[in-house]
């Protein structure tokens, strides 16, 4: 994404945000969710108030600076995209912070109360699978046979996305064979590897797709060989093959398929063929993987204005790679999973 590796990787600006509290939140134009499964905006209060305050109406996304009661300080709907609009919107809140009176600052006593116990409620409900398993899915092109191919510049030819796929201890159990010996093989179950082919195994290299439907699921094959023992760990292998294929039915979706225009394909399709091959290690004593490495070489074509194929009639078929790997148990990678409201848990 250009705002990842033009804006926040500029030291400049990185300074600047060790005086802040940097967070994120998801903001989506109201009733067009891309999970397909809501009509409503899931954004925080917080953030709707704080974006409505900023009048440069480029699109519903933004950078904005404010205090905890929600007061804009400085923001832009464009800024993310700039480095320089970047560090003077980031320059300008922290001025202005120093001469915002404390009352105007902070909440007030109520709301704090108020904003505690919807926490504390929000806690509660919490998901995150720790005794589970954890993959980090980093999707990038690959380079292609011929870079004629891409009419766009090299920024957007060299951008990446990351998300992370949930698996709950019994559903990471699947990964394994029931019996540890070298040479035993177990097919893990379609259910589980469906869930990284409909959720995780989608073109978000530039920007945002949406998931795939079930029955877009042609193929969710994921093999595990036991490989080594050592001790209490098993070293397995996985070796597989997935795809998804869906055809437009007709109906236009904004963030899915594309309105009818010059360079848009008469039938729209999209989809996502992967090779998979990787590694992990498993500790039987502590029921948990301490390592998992996975990569696939996919084949993808489709996309829309939101997942930045459109822009550039990038439609393919085009080399995507996948990195998976353990996610580590920071509170940053603890975010939960893109297209989460879809698994159903």
């Amino acid at each position: 994404m250009t705002s990842r590796q033009a804006v926040w990787t500029v030291p400049a600006i990185q300074a600047l945000c060790q005086k802040l509290v940097p967070v994120g939140d998801s903001i989506e134009r109201p009733g067009t969710a891309l999970d397909e499964e809501s009509n409503t905006s899931f954004e925080s209060r917080l953030v709707r108030r704080v974006k409505t305050q900023c009048n440069d109406s480029y699109s519903y996304q933004g950078m904005f600076v404010a205090t905890p009661s929600g007061l804009l300080l400085a923001g832009s709907h464009e800024a993310p995209r700039d480095p320089v609009k970047a560090e003077q919107v980031l320059r300008e809140g922290l001025e202005k912070w120093h001469n915002v009176s404390p009352a105007e600052r902070l909440m007030t006593k109520e709301v704090f109360a108020e904003a505690v116990a919807e926490l504390a409620k929000e806690e509660e409900k919490r998901q995150y699978p720790e005794d589970g398993l954890v993959l980090r899915v980093i999707c990038r092109d690959l380079p292609l046979s011929d870079p004629t191919q891409f009419k766009g510049d090299d920024v957007h030819r060299k951008m990446y996305n990351q998300d992370y796929a949930w698996f709950r201890k019994a559903e990471a159990r699947t990964f394994l064979p029931g019996e540890m010996v070298v040479g035993a093989k177990h097919k893990v179950p379609r259910e589980v590897v469906a869930r990284l082919v409909r959720f995780h195994f989608v073109d978000l290299v530039r920007g945002h797709t949406s998931p795939y439907p079930l029955e877009a699921v042609e193929q969710a094959d994921l093999t595990a060989e036991v490989l080594e023992l050592k001790g209490e760990f098993v070293v397995l292998r996985y070796e597989g093959q997935t795809r998804s294929s869906e055809t437009h039915n007709g109906v236009h979706l904004e963030g899915k398929w594309n309105r009818p225009g010059p360079g848009i394909p008469a039938v729209q399709s999209r989809g996502v063929a992967a090779q998979l091959e990787g590694y992990a290690v498993y500790d039987q004593k502590a029921e948990k993987f301490v390592s998992f490495e996975m990569a696939a070489a996919t084949e993808r074509w489709g996309g829309n204005a939101y997942n930045g194929r459109l822009q550039f009639l990038d439609f393919g078929p085009g080399p995507m790679g996948l990195a998976i790997d353990l996610a580590g148990d920071n509170a940053a990678e603890q975010l939960p999973p893109l297209f989460f409201r879809n698994y159903g848990w």
